[in-house]
């Protein structure tokens, strides 16, 4: 597994540094068209998608193996991811009032983009105040329940 992982780590860090040495935009659109359909582009973009994959499966087998093994905890977890994909839902479906003009944007994007970086903040705003009520109040409710 520390194999695994060493190799992982080596490619990717030569991958980023293929991503680094790109050219900048002061090198001209065509060395910048040049280097996004190139394979140094392309090797970074395939390595990326075969990690999400991978880690995916992986944390898909770690849920099975905790369901197995910690029932209570893991439904706990699993309910808290729940929970939170509808608090997104919801402020993905309440939309926002805010739009690429009213952003001031430099470069513009679709409203879909404004609403769903909108829902996702908004969800790790409420996730952040849960977890400081947690640590404020934990005490407290310890002390409660004897």
């Amino acid at each position: 597994m520390s194999l695994l992982k060493v190799g992982l780590s080596v490619v990717g860090v030569a991958l980023c540094i293929l991503l680094f040495n790109a050219p900048n935009v002061s090198a001209g659109k065509e060395a910048v068209e040049a280097y996004r359909d190139g394979s140094q582009m392309s090797a970074a973009i395939w390595f990326t998608f075969f990690l999400m994959f991978a880690l995916m499966a992986v944390v898909v087998v770690f849920f099975l193996l905790q369901l197995i093994t910690d029932t209570k905890k893991t439904v706990i977890a699993i309910l808290g991811i729940l929970i939170s994909t509808v608090i997104y839902m919801i402020f993905l479906a309440m939309g926002t009032s805010d739009t690429t003009d009213s952003l001031l944007l430099k470069n513009p994007v679709s409203q879909a983009v404004v609403d769903n970086t909108t829902a996702g903040i908004y969800t790790i705003f409420i996730g952040m105040a849960i977890g400081a009520l947690v640590i404020i109040l934990g005490p407290f409710m310890g002390r409660l329940r004897k």
